[in-house]
């Protein structure tokens, strides 16, 4: 993922919500969105820009996966 894909990307999902608060790994091409709208709206947004998105998996702590970590 590069710069300009990264702006277009935060267009996108701030597009769904204003608020969005949007972390990118650039180099692993992960996104964390902490945001008030549920993941199928951010998800949409993301697809409807051109940036198909999936969820990652959730950690047997039951958070969602950032990326980070592996």
């Amino acid at each position: 993922m590069d710069e300009t894909t990264a702006r277009s990307i935060a267009f996108a999902v701030h597009a769904a919500d204003p608020h969005a608060k949007i972390t990118a790994n650039l180099a692993r091409g992960r996104l964390l969105v902490d945001s008030a709208v549920d993941e199928n709206t951010i998800s949409d947004a993301l697809r409807a820009a051109g940036y198909p998105a999936t969820m990652a998996p959730e950690h047997p702590e039951g958070s969602t996966c950032c990326g980070s970590c592996g």
